[in-house]
């Protein structure tokens, strides 16, 4: 998840929501085993990480991604997106969990589409804590590429269950009502909610595939609901695996501008996101992710993907 561009759209809420994975693509996947040449920190790898600190509010705030141990769990994942027939989307989302830490690295570049989808480019970082209750991020930066260079910088500060939201330049609007401070600090940032979907019922409690994700942006409050609509086999990169068939559906809470709420229609229509349990990560990974709305289809599909197994002890 991303800052979303205001006016919403569902298919951006979904790519910005999702970050690097719900951004529609179609083009066969490769390289899921796991990566005997990767080595090292993944998420350090990535273009953008060395650019992190260098446009901070406070000059005196480090941001510190700790690097992945060898009891950390690796993955990038690498996506294509097209809509219509076009490749409009460019993505990754890149990420490590421990036993009680994660982080997570996210970029997009859209090409545009009109009123549909706008042309931007945006990284993101998130670290934070995890308990088999939950995810609870410690920061989450992201730096907007075009022409406002927009920077968010969200710091939570968990003794006193509060988030330090911090936008420049500022947006016209937090929307009517705005998220409040309570529910500002429950959701998570965007590429938490994706990592929380994935760790659901691997990781942290709960049914994979069921149940709500609460998402606050910067701006907008919220819940991706999922629904598990049946157990199948999906076939990727040339075999069939078992795989969950999931309903996601976009749920505004708060945060919004009149002009910024889906209509009956885009509101009632889910995501639907074929999850796999990769068991040399640990996690449920989504695997494809296709929305159709009146003339609108969108589909996703992870394009290459690389799993760091975390070491046995």
């Amino acid at each position: 998840m991303m800052t979303q561009l205001y006016r919403t759209h569902p298919l951006r809420s979904a790519c910005l929501s999702a970050a690097a994975l719900l951004c529609s693509a179609s083009a066969a996947a490769q390289d899921v085993a796991p990566d005997p040449l990767a080595t090292g920190d993944l998420i350090q790898q990535e273009r953008n990480f060395a650019t992190l600190n260098t446009a901070n509010f406070d000059p005196n705030r480090i941001y510190d991604v700790p690097e992945a141990g060898p009891d950390a769990a690796q993955f990038r994942f690498k996506l294509k997106g097209y809509v219509f027939g076009l490749r409009m989307v460019r993505a990754n989302y890149t990420g490590w969990y421990d036993d009680t830490r994660y982080a997570a690295y996210a970029d997009i570049k859209t090409s545009g589409l009109g009123a549909l989808l706008k042309k931007m480019e945006i990284w993101a970082i998130t670290r934070g804590a995890w308990t088999p209750k939950g995810l609870r991020p410690d920061y989450h930066v992201q730096q907007n590429m075009d022409k406002k260079n927009r920077r968010v910088e969200m710091n939570y500060d968990n003794a006193l269950s509060q988030v330090d939201v911090a936008i420049v330049p500022p947006l016209g609007s937090q929307g009517i009502p705005a998220a409040t401070p309570a529910e500002r600090f429950a959701a998570n940032d965007t590429l938490s909610a994706i990592m929380t979907m994935m760790m659901r019922g691997a990781k942290t409690e709960g049914r994979a595939c069921e149940g709500s994700v609460p998402v606050f942006d910067s701006k907008q409050h919220y819940n991706l609901r999922m629904e598990r609509v049946e157990e199948m086999r999906y076939k990727y990169d040339g075999e069939k695996l078992d795989a969950l068939k999931c309903h996601i559906y976009y749920e505004p809470v708060s945060g919004f501008d009149p002009e910024d709420l889906p209509d009956s229609e885009e509101e009632s229509t889910p995501i639907t996101v074929y999850f796999t349990k990769m068991d040399d990560l640990g996690l449920y990974v989504p695997l494809k992710f296709t929305y159709k709305i009146s003339s609108i289809k969108a589909v996703i599909k992870v394009d290459e993907m690389v799993i760091v197994p975390a070491e046995k002890s």
